[in-house]
């Protein structure tokens, strides 16, 4: 069985690990019916870093990710989620429709059983739950704010990203150059507003656009659901402004089916060593989540390892 090591991606950084989750997904998508899915595994070094198990060389696996990347022109998950502004003021293209528009958003994906689609849309928001101005309440991933806007900074990932990005994102260094949008999932370069003297919307981030693109591949596996009036994102707990995100590193391989079930499964973040050694589960990593009070910009702090609730 073939085995591609991902040396780039670095699994205490939840954007290598949401990565190492969208070059999974990306090639599950692009199996042939009866051709066994890929699998993914962590291995350990120095850190640890993901592994396809059952993929193509590495040649192979980046034209693949390029043509999957071309996949996405037009891709109605983020084409479709435009909308005005208080529903009559500016175009918006980001996660925070008013709860209507999401609805019925939702339901065309569904009528034109675009399932790819809907496993985006299953992970951008919930129309259940409102935000303090009435709008749809996003992922607690959704780290962007002011001026910026999610699914535009996704779009343009879409037509910028080269295959140098998504080799150097998966293989490494990383090396900081390009100017392409960074959607701030990357625990080793936060910029907090509270530290600085300007709005850091503002800014020209330099970072790794490969990684993001991956990374926003591999969203569908955090999904969000509704809870009574709040929304829960897979992985997530805790406050808007005070919560942090876990994430499990497995070193069995894993398909794309058992990760998602690894990663709704509160035994996987139950940090009993006893459970996880039996789940196959070496470490599981936090990062807090960090939000800015002037606009709820958002970031994650450094990972350490995940402990357990006090009194479990």
């Amino acid at each position: 069985m073939t085995e591609l090591l991902l040396t780039g991606l670095d699994g205490k950084n939840p954007l290598a690990f949401l990565a190492a989750l969208g070059v999974l997904n990306a090639l599950a998508d692009r199996t042939k019916d009866g051709t066994p899915e890929p699998r993914l595994v962590w291995r350990a070094g120095g850190n640890y870093q993901p592994a396809i198990v059952g993929g193509p060389d590495r040649g192979a696996l980046l034209d693949a990710l390029v043509q999957d990347l071309k996949s996405f022109q037009g891709e109605p998950a983020i084409e479709r989620l435009r909308y005005r502004k208080d529903g009559a003021g500016t175009e918006a293209h980001d996660l925070k429709p008013p709860p209507g528009y999401f609805a019925e958003y939702l339901s065309r994906l569904v009528r034109d059983d675009l399932r790819r689609s809907l496993a985006f849309a299953a992970a951008f928001a919930t129309d259940v739950a409102v935000d303090n101005n009435g709008n749809t309440k996003p992922t607690a991933l959704h780290f962007t704010a002011g001026q910026q806007e999610f699914l535009t900074m996704v779009s343009e990932l879409i037509q910028g990203v080269r295959v140098e990005d998504l080799e150097e994102a998966l293989f490494g260094p990383w090396r900081y150059e390009r100017s392409l949008p960074v959607l701030q999932w990357d625990n080793t370069s936060a910029r907090d507003y509270a530290l600085r003297a300007s709005d850091p919307s503002k800014d020209k981030k330099l970072g790794v656009p490969g990684a993001d693109w991956l990374a926003f591949r591999g969203l569908p596996f955090i999904r969000v659901a509704p809870v009574r009036d709040r929304i829960a994102t897979t992985g997530c707990n805790g406050e808007w402004k005070t919560g942090a995100f876990r994430w499990p590193i497995w070193t069995v391989p894993l398909s794309r089916p058992v990760i998602g079930s690894v990663l709704t499964s509160p035994e996987a973040f139950e940090v009993n060593p006893s459970v996880l050694r039996s789940r196959g589960i070496a470490i599981v990593f936090e990062s807090a989540i960090r939000r800015s009070d002037q606009g709820g910009y958002g970031s994650f702090a450094p990972a350490r390892m995940a402990r357990p609730a006090p009194g479990s």
